[in-house]
């Protein structure tokens, strides 16, 4: 990496964590600058202002999320539904641990209306949601999934998803969970496969429908 890009980058990771840390209105250009040991004029010379900061912040996380997603629906006719599911979830989580500041920072972010997040809903996050949709039709119509309602299904899997990040602080300071640890992403992994597999699996919907009818002829 030349100069140039590590003082860029040297900027960005500043922002991210002192967002992730203050707040966006709460943090200021010298205050990034102070944490990135650059003059605030490298700020402006890179993204114009504080705005121009946070939608690169923004779209480099997403660009590379969104190539993550697709990556996976790509192979979907090579490995199957069930598979391309189980590993697309797991490589999400994965790159939230690994960019938990950003992932932390950008999901609490969507929270707010503002009109950056609904260009960023409009675009990279339905691009997110027909991803999502083509994997649970194609699961459905090939029987490996039971008849989800697809909407509620893809927001449950997004609660899932993000749950670890959006929810950081609570995660950290009330249930000592630490979302950025591996080993308590791979833990947290093991719960996302089991509800997957009880809720979305035919096999394993066929298997408690059979259990359920065990248990009301005792």
């Amino acid at each position: 990496m030349n100069q140039k890009n590590e003082t860029k980058q040297a900027i960005v990771d500043a922002a991210l964590y002192l967002f992730h840390l203050k707040g966006f209105h709460a943090t200021s250009i010298r205050d990034i600058a102070g944490k990135a040991q650059v003059n605030t004029a490298n700020i402006a010379y890179y993204f114009k202002n504080k705005h121009g900061l946070l939608e690169y912040c923004f779209i480099c996380y997403l660009e590379e999320y969104i190539q993550l997603v697709e990556s996976h629906v790509i192979s979907l006719k090579d490995v199957g539904p069930i598979p391309c599911l189980l590993e697309m979830v797991s490589d999400i989580l994965d790159f939230q641990r690994q960019h938990f500041l950003a992932a932390s920072f950008i999901h609490g972010e969507f929270s707010l209306d503002s009109s950056l997040n609904r260009e960023l809903l409009s675009t990279y996050l339905t691009k997110e949601k027909y991803y999502f949709q083509l994997l649970l039709e194609e699961g459905i119509k090939k029987g490996a999934f039971v008849r989800v309602p697809i909407p509620v299904f893809i927001l449950q899997l997004k609660g899932l998803l993000t749950a670890p990040v959006l929810h950081s602080l609570y995660s950290m300071e009330v249930l000592h969970f630490f979302p950025q640890e591996m080993y308590y992403t791979q833990r947290y992994k093991d719960q996302v496969d089991k509800f997957l597999r009880s809720m979305l699996f035919v096999q394993a919907s066929k298997a408690n429908e059979g259990n359920s009818k065990a248990l009301v002829g005792l």
